[in-house]
């Protein structure tokens, strides 16, 4: 050996220069980091955990990726990201059936989306928990010249107990759908005497009127309580309504003679009229079809009579209207029996 031989740990390449260490590789196995190739400065890989280990992974080889949460195994619940958007809101996932929880109905007219709880149905009667944009309200008037009492159920809920004939309840909520109206005695066998499906609509008000049918049992009106919206300063709304027996058909007339509204019909309501402000004499008298007649268009006390001659009445009734108001007159009963015929009006 020559005199100035050195002897080297390492290994020379062609300009003598020292190179860096090169790590060996972990044999199969044991794990620890592994340097991609022969690229100087790489960050290390980070091993996959073996099937079942579970820990962060990273998708691909893209640095800097924030790691992706493995989806937990199915039943294990828990937040899932929908797809792959960036900083996407987690999914809450729906309860099991049965569990309850929060019901959101539908597109409810509601600005605050009626998110809240809803009561389990039948509905019970009084002011909801929740917000009236997700109800309706009902009244119910019994105009059945029935000597008997009956109760008027919507499903399993007593809306209007003990009902006789000229009796009008109080406004009661009701959920936004369709609903079962039934109709039983009072007392005695209790047996059905109508029942049917009707539509309830969220933030509206109706009435339910029970007549007697034409064939001699009973039948059910709705009638939508949507009075005048913008009435000017010191006026009201004012219909009138027939629900007193089959063929009837009547004309409602101030005391002066002047029409208020003609030819109407058993079962029939009128639309609303603007009124002034005031106390009115009213009275009603069969229909009179002489075209000349014509209806006043607002309601005003001591108007200009459109007829020559006062009618004979057949029942005469007053009605205070207040500005701002909406009112209903309902002609019931009939002239045979011995509930006569009568005016019964509500505000709606």
């Amino acid at each position: 050996m020559a005199e100035n031989d050195t002897h080297y740990n390492g290994v020379m390449n062609g300009s003598h220069e020292e190179a860096e260490p090169v790590i060996p590789l972990p044999n199969v196995g044991e794990g620890g980091p592994v340097y991609p190739g022969n690229n100087s400065g790489v960050e290390p890989v980070i091993p996959l955990p073996n099937p079942g280990e579970g820990g962060p992974v990273y998708p691909g080889n893209n640095s800097g990726v924030e790691p992706v949460i493995p989806l937990p195994n199915p039943g294990e619940g828990g937040p899932v990201y929908p797809g792959n958007d960036s900083g996407a809101e987690p999914v809450i996932p729906l309860p099991n059936p049965g569990e309850g929880g929060p019901v959101y109905p539908g597109n409810c007219n509601n600005p605050n989306g009626c998110i809240t709880w809803l009561p389990s149905f039948p509905p019970v009667p009084g002011p909801p928990s929740v917000s009236s944009q997700c109800f309706g309200q009902v009244r119910f008037l019994n105009a059945s010249t029935n000597t008997f009492a009956v109760d008027i159920y919507i499903d399993s809920t007593n809306y209007a107990a003990n009902s006789r004939f000229g009796s009008i309840s109080n406004y009661d909520w009701i959920a936004d759908g369709f609903h079962t109206v039934t109709v039983r005695r009072a007392n005695g066998m209790r047996n059905i005497l109508l029942q049917q499906n009707f539509p309830f609509v969220a933030n509206q008000k109706v009435t339910m009127v029970l007549t007697d049918s034409a064939t001699g049992g009973l039948e059910m009106i709705r009638i939508v309580d949507t009075g005048c919206s913008n009435l000017p300063s010191r006026s009201g709304c004012y219909r009138f309504a027939n629900m007193a027996y089959s063929g009837s058909s009547f004309d409602l007339l101030l005391t002066g003679g002047e029409t208020v509204f003609r030819n109407v019909s058993f079962q029939t309501i009128t639309s609303y009229k603007q009124a002034v402000a005031g106390s009115y004499q009213f009275y009603v008298a069969d229909s009179n079809n002489y075209t000349f007649i014509h209806e006043l268009p607002i309601i005003v006390i001591g108007a200009a009579a459109t007829s020559s001659a006062v009618r004979q009445p057949l029942v005469s009734f007053s009605v205070n209207i207040n500005a701002g108001r909406n009112y209903t007159s309902y002609i019931i009963g009939n002239t045979w029996s011995g509930n006569g015929l009568r005016v019964l009006t509500v505000e709606d």
